[in-house]
């Protein structure tokens, strides 16, 4: 018989995934300089969250408006002929 860490596995079945600690290198030391970095990382982005908010603010902000000028605009319309009319020379 198989154990439970033996037994094969089936088509829809998945390998169950590790936890963050359970990824982890396992000696303590290593650990806890991974741990303090990770801590010292959210404290930085921490203290800078209200940069980092107002940057992208201004990147997802839309330009303005380009000014229109006060002349009126000159359109002219022209149709194109029929096949039966006769275009003019």
């Amino acid at each position: 018989m198989h154990s439970d860490d033996e037994r094969p596995l089936a088509e829809d079945e998945q390998i169950p995934r590790k936890g963050f600690l359970a990824s982890m290198p396992k000696r303590t030391f290593s650990r806890v300089l991974v741990l303090l970095a990770a801590l010292a990382g959210i404290i930085y982005l921490r203290q800078r969250t209200g940069a980092i908010a107002s940057c992208m603010s201004d990147a997802f902000r839309l330009a303005p408006p380009e000014q229109r000028s006060a002349l009126p605009v000159k359109v002219r319309i022209e149709f194109p002929a029929k096949a039966s009319e006769k275009a003019p020379p």
